[in-house]
Formats: C-alpha cells, sequence, structure tokens
C-alpha cells in the first residue's frame, strides 16, 4: 500500500482544514520539529522574563498575577498564529501525547515534538535567566500540595478540552484565540497552575516567581496527565471520530 512520504497527521493526510496540525505534513519532521523548539522557547521565555520584570517594579500580588496571566496567553496566541501552519503550534507535550492516543500523530513525530519542547523550555528559562539576571528563590512558598494539584489537573483539562474542542470542531483560526483567552482566566483564577509539562520542567531552571522545585514540578506534572486523561474522555464523548472512508483504488494500489 502506497502511503504520503510522512505521515505526521491522518487528519491532514485526509485534507481536514483544522487548528493544531500542520499545514503540510510531508514537510521534513526536523524542520517541524524544529518550529516546535522555537516556539516553546519564546513561550518560556516571555513568561519567565515577565516573572523577573514584573517581580523588580511592585510587591503587589495582584499586578504579578495580571501580568503574568496576559503575557502566557498574549505570547501563545501569537506563536500559535506564527508557527501553527509549520508544526500545529503545540509547545506544550500533552497536546501531542494526546493526538498520538487518538490515532492522528506517528509515535517519531510525536517523540520529535515532546524532547523539542522540552528542551526549547528549558532554554528559554536558562536564556531569560541570563539576559534579565535572574535569581532562583531561596525558598518557596508553603503550599496545599493536595489543593494545588487539583487545581492544575482542572485547568489542565480544561486547556485541552478548549484546544481538541476547537480541532475537532473545525475551528481553523479560533483555536489559538480561544487558548490565549482559557490561559488567561485559568491563570487569573488559579495562579499557580502551569498547564503544560513543558512550562513546568522549564520552572526547575526558572528563576523568578515562576521557579518551581522539582518535587512539586513532578507533582504538576503527574497532575497535568490525569487531568489531560480527563479532557479526552470528555472529548471523545463530546466529539466522536467517524469511522475512517474506505481508501479508493488509486490510494490502495501497492
Amino acid at each position: 500500500m502506497k502511503w504520503p512520504r510522512d505521515r505526521g497527521t491522518d487528519v491532514s493526510a485526509l485534507k481536514i482544514k483544522t487548528c493544531f496540525f500542520e499545514k503540510d505534513p510531508s514537510v521534513s519532521l526536523y524542520r517541524r520539529a524544529f518550529a516546535e523548539v522555537a516556539g516553546t522557547l519564546l513561550l518560556v521565555f516571555c513568561v519567565v522574563s515577565a516573572g523577573i520584570a514584573i517581580q523588580r517594579v511592585t510587591s503587589s500580588h495582584v499586578a504579578t498575577l495580571a501580568v503574568l496571566a496576559l503575557v502566557t496567553g498574549g505570547a501563545l496566541c501569537g506563536l500559535v498564529v506564527a508557527f501553527g501552519d509549520a508544526s500545529g503550534g503545540h509547545f506544550n507535550p500533552l497536546i501531542t501525547v494526546l493526538q498520538w492516543i487518538s490515532g492522528d500523530r506517528d509515535i517519531r513525530c510525536t517523540m520529535a515534538y515532546v524532547i523539542g519542547q522540552c528542551a526549547g523550555g528549558v532554554v528559554g528559562a536558562l536564556l531569560a535567566n541570563v539576559l534579565l539576571a535572574g535569581e532562583r528563590p531561596a525558598t518557596y512558598p508553603p503550599t496545599d500540595v493536595l489543593h494545588l494539584m487539583a487545581a492544575e489537573a482542572v485547568t489542565t483539562a480544561g486547556l485541552m478540552i478548549v484546544i481538541f474542542g476547537c480541532m475537532r470542531g473545525q475551528r481553523v483560526m479560533t483555536g489559538p484565540f480561544a487558548v490565549a483567552a482559557w490561559l488567561t482566566a485559568a491563570l487569573l483564577a488559579f495562579p499557580a497552575c502551569y498547564m503544560n509539562p513543558a512550562i513546568a520542567l522549564s520552572a526547575t531552571w526558572a528563576a523568578g516567581v515562576v521557579a518551581l522545585p522539582v518535587s512539586r514540578a513532578l507533582l504538576l506534572i503527574l497532575a497535568q496527565i490525569a487531568g489531560a486523561a480527563g479532557a479526552l474522555a470528555v472529548i471523545s464523548i463530546a466529539y466522536p471520530r467517524a469511522k475512517p472512508a474506505e481508501p479508493d483504488s488509486q490510494v490502495a494500489e501497492a
């Protein structure tokens, strides 16, 4: 059976226009993964830089939350619009892995994206530390771990529902703005949430108010995975996948 050279996204192969899938999956995987590296790097750089900068000009907790929420939502929206056609504009391993679980992305592409996202995030955090001469906090504020993990799971589930709802509802251009709106609202309501394993991992290298100890980052990532699993169940009910059409005789030729 003859298949396209790179079947990174079955949805693109079926020529269904939707967000969070690359426009042309036949483009080299290295180029598409590079877009994920660059996008995640810039996203984390903006978030960490904003945290360091706002901490230097004000001690207001409300101002800090507002700035981080707006910076995160705005940066992500712009980066998804900029890189969406190239790679799908994920910048979040949970999106990539859920696409793989759903059968929309192969394992090679999934691994390249996830590794690139995590590496890009760490470099973005270190770059912000160097350019703004940020320092990691000596101590971290005490937090109720169970409540923190519950909030992380709920906000992550909401983010994945927004993303996959836009994707399966074929909302081509509304996805980035819907995601930015959810992130801004969620971060204002639950400011300790990260909703992204790449950012949580990067925060263990970051300075300023977004920094995390490794133990807390690992707990947040576990909560994010749980939230993503719950979101996939909700989306599977709300948007059941149609059975794939039988390939025509030309595609099915050996």
